[in-house]
């Protein structure tokens, strides 16, 4: 049995990470909360310790292009971490500064590679496969609802299972598209990925579907068109052939089970209707795949034409004005302007694009579900704070302060107007270089024999750069690790011209301890959610004890964090140690000044030890106006009997459960 060199497994290790860190991150919500990130940033730090010391060349990669958009993030991680400074929300800086801190050493590890076609080419295989099994599983939990355990709060909804967020789920959706016609149109892929690309396409269209993202559909037009122009395969219309119909009768009978776009998806009738479009999505792909088997004979005749450098540009050229005399002739026969201007006054109107009863209606339903006052308040902040911003992971204090609706949001359903409300135009500026870079690589690229994977690439980052602007697609790692791990790549030094430095031991030595040290307040982070969670569900069920004992070892593991002093406050209360419970909240009050959850819960728990609620009661109004417990807590406690105000505190609901 031949050994496989140590380099080339590690190479191989490497390459497989952005689809591992996909499918990871997918089913931990999407790596949404505190804990994944913080995970991963050990994961993949350890991972670039070990190729500093132990490959022969470990920044071959590097060269100018990586070097700035190393820069860059890096600084942007930096500045999430100077923001504590005026933010006084040390704990939200520091899940910022893991999340961001995880995209930079992603693009590092993987960029730190040469630039190699089929380095490039496998890894995006990797992420492909892994989109298209996670919205298989997807699109399984809507059509045989029973297959699956999934909490009702996240399978009565719209589709969203595993990453519990519907238009993150559209846009895997739309990205895993866009890749698996490339697959498919391109006769540069291996046979076998033309054909099960093609197989592909009704799965992923299917579950896009049912997200009823239109953000997501939006987007996967986008990077369609973009893939098409640029790349312009001469197998385009064989793979658009075999995907083509398969989809739109496979998207036709989805839309037709109106059961499974309603209310209650996984009632026994809705169940009926989900078989029937399994069995119509199964034929869908089996005839996709055996059309595109047929197509190959034509692939093999079409490799044989030969076709010019100049052909080729006359050709596209040729396709760029049909493209332009057909959209003018759309123009002016459809009526374009005057039905733009009417959606335009309808995204600006207010309102919520969605009905439980019918969720097809949203697809053409161009209203703005309440972003336009998500952006109005960052938008707001950012000027008043143009150079700093209000500091990492406030737009969540600011939003419940400042709100015009009873929408709870955490983010700004834009990295581009979150980062210049939280980070200022610095962190502004800086994001946007470092997307602009990668975009640009990609775009550089696309041209020649690698025309085809980078227009791809191209597509999906572009994909993904738009959809970003209206969503929060930053805080998801699930739909962004790829972006940076393939940027890198795309931004790496081409191998050919890649210089052989090998560094001294010295220079291993010290960048190995720089990432370690990076990698502490991840490691802090990681183990103190681990025990938080441990601790909150003591809490919800009773055993205060075991809460306390898991709250102060999250307390240990990360100091800042107000979470677990809250929990011991309100388990202090129930072991009868009231005053020892205010303690405790005042002291999560220090962590986080300006959470209208922590000033509530301390005028529960000074209510209960006797104590005047009344003052913290009214700052958690004035941080959150339109929050029905902060307005039910200052009517509660409005008497000046001290025996009321227990008796109220104990009955009042605890905003952590």
């Amino acid at each position: 049995m031949r050994r496989v060199p140590a380099a080339r497994l590690g190479v191989g290790l490497i390459l497989l990470l952005p689809g591992a860190l996909t499918a990871h991150t997918a089913f931990q919500a999407g790596g949404f909360f505190a804990g994944t990130p913080a995970v991963l940033v050990v994961i993949v730090g350890l991972g670039l310790v070990a190729r500093t010391t132990l490959a022969e060349h470990p920044f071959q990669g590097f060269g100018r292009g990586l070097a700035v958009v190393t820069v860059a993030l890096a600084f942007y991680c930096a500045w999430i971490l100077l923001s504590v400074s005026w933010s006084d929300a040390p704990a939200r800086a520091l899940i910022d500064f893991n999340r961001a801190l995880l995209y930079l050493l992603v693009l590092v590890l993987l960029g730190s590679l040469p630039r190699k076609r089929a380095y490039l080419a496998w890894a995006v295989r990797g992420v492909a496969l892994a989109m298209v099994a996670i919205c298989a599983v997807a699109l399984v939990t809507r059509l045989f609802p029973d297959a699956i355990d999934v909490a009702p709060a996240v399978a009565d909804k719209r589709l969203s299972y595993p990453l519990t967020y519907w238009n993150a789920l559209g846009l895997m959706a739309a990205v895993g598209l866009v890749l698996c016609m490339h697959f498919t149109a391109s006769e540069r892929e291996p046979a076998i990925l033309r054909v099960l690309g093609a197989g592909a396409v009704p799965v992923l269209a299917t579950t896009l579907y049912f997200t009823f993202s239109r953000g997501g559909a939006g987007v996967a037009l986008l990077g369609l068109v973009v893939y098409a122009v640029v790349a312009h395969p001469r197998s385009l219309i064989l793979g658009l052939m075999a995907a083509g119909p398969a989809t739109v009768v496979a998207l036709m009978s989805a839309y037709d089970a109106d059961l499974l776009a309603g209310a209650e998806p996984r009632s026994m009738a809705a169940a009926a209707q989900g078989e029937e479009v399994a069995v119509v999505v199964g034929v869908c792909i089996v005839a996709a795949l055996a059309l595109r088997v047929l197509g190959l004979v034509v692939d093999a005749r079409l490799r044989r034409i030969p076709v010019s450098t100049t052909t080729r540009k006359r050709a596209a050229t040729a396709a760029a004005a049909a493209a332009v005399v057909l959209a003018l002739v759309a123009v002016v026969g459809l009526e374009a302007p005057a039905k733009v201007a009417d959606q335009v006054e309808g995204f600006t109107e207010p309102g919520f694009a969605s009905s439980p009863e019918d969720r097809r209606g949203r697809l053409t339903d161009v209203r703005n579900n309440g972003r336009i006052e998500q952006w109005r308040v960052a938008l707001e902040a950012f000027d008043q704070a143009p150079i700093r911003g209000d500091g990492a992971g406030k737009f969540a204090h600011r939003w419940a302060r400042d709100r015009d609706n009873d929408l709870k949001v955490e983010d700004a359903h834009s990295v581009y107007l979150e980062s210049l409300a939280e980070l200022g135009l610095v962190g502004g500026l800086l994001i946007v270089v470092t997307l602009a870079m990668i975009l640009g690589a990609f775009a550089a690229r696309a041209r020649g024999e690698q025309r085809h994977l980078y227009a791809a690439l191209l597509g999906v980052a572009l994909a993904w750069a738009v959809h970003a602007g209206v969503d929060w697609d930053w805080e998801m790692p699930a739909v962004t690790l790829w972006l940076f791990a393939l940027g890198g790549m795309a931004l790496a030094v081409d191998r050919e011209r890649a210089p052989a430095w090998a560094p001294p031991r010295l220079t291993r030595v010290v960048a190995a301890l720089a990432c370690l040290a990076l990698l502490v307040p991840a490691g802090g982070m990681a183990l103190s959610q681990l025990h938080l969670n441990r601790s909150v569900e003591g809490l919800k069920s009773g055993d205060c004890e075991g809460a306390v004992h898991s709250a102060l070892a999250s307390t240990r593991a990360m100091p800042v964090r107000p979470e677990p002093f809250e929990v011991l406050g309100f388990c202090d209360v129930r072991l009868g140690n009231a005053d020892l419970g205010v303690q405790m909240l005042e002291a999560a009050i220090k962590r986080e000044p300006d959470s209208w959850v922590l000033h509530y819960g301390l005028a529960l728990v000074r209510g209960t030890a006797g104590r005047d609620p009344r003052p913290a009661a009214r700052r958690a109004l004035e941080l959150n106006p339109l929050e029905p417990l902060a307005r039910n807590a200052v009517k509660i406690f409005r008497t000046n009997d001290p025996q009321k105000w227990r008796r109220r505190a104990f009955t009042a609901r605890l905003p952590i459960l």
